[in-house]
């Protein structure tokens, strides 16, 4: 007992150990509150079997997109990957990549009611897989486009949606049952 009033009796180790502690408390509250960087992730396609190459399966994966990055640079990024004895720069074995029309979002950027996906603005028709593939979590390139794709034909959809121009995935072969 002796000891323990002698050691809160002494003011110097009191005042160390309540800084000290004071110091961890700064530093957690610190680390804890750093706002952690967003990102988003828009997923790519490829075909897995070449003479249908709009068909199923269709293999892929996520890539990080950087603010201002265009669906080109994303293409060119994916051809400059090797994995898995995957050379994605080899257009014989991989001549089509598709990407997808939404980002998938950080959870910094997901509010509370708010979905983990984002649409793409404009998406390049050169890389993109409708009619074959729809977003069916998003009001853009779901059902609804898919439907009006077939009641207005190929070209009119283009000329409001796409400035005219045809998907690849129009490119290489029609949706079944789609009669222009």
């Amino acid at each position: 007992m002796k000891k323990i009033m002698s050691y809160i009796t002494d003011t110097s180790k009191i005042t160390t150990v309540i800084r000290d502690v004071l110091i961890i408390i700064c530093l957690l509250l610190f680390l804890t509150s750093c706002e952690r960087e967003s990102y988003k992730v828009r997923n790519y396609t490829y075909p897995g079997c070449l003479q249908n190459p709009t068909g199923i399966p269709q293999l892929g994966s996520g890539i990080h997109v950087y603010p201002g990055e265009s669906d080109q640079d994303l293409i060119n990024r994916i051809r400059e990957f090797e994995y898995d004895g995957k050379d994605f720069s080899d257009t014989i074995q991989f001549p089509y990549i598709f990407l997808s029309t939404d980002y998938w979002v950080s959870e910094s950027q997901v509010g509370p009611g708010s979905s983990p996906s984002d649409d793409v603005l404009n998406p390049d028709p050169r890389y993109m897989l409708f009619p074959h593939s729809i977003n069916s979590i998003s009001d853009e390139w779901g059902w609804e486009y898919y439907e009006e794709y077939k009641e207005l034909g190929e070209q009119e959809f283009c000329n409001k949606y796409l400035n005219g121009e045809r998907t690849l995935g129009m490119k290489l072969s029609h949706v079944e049952g789609y009669k222009p």
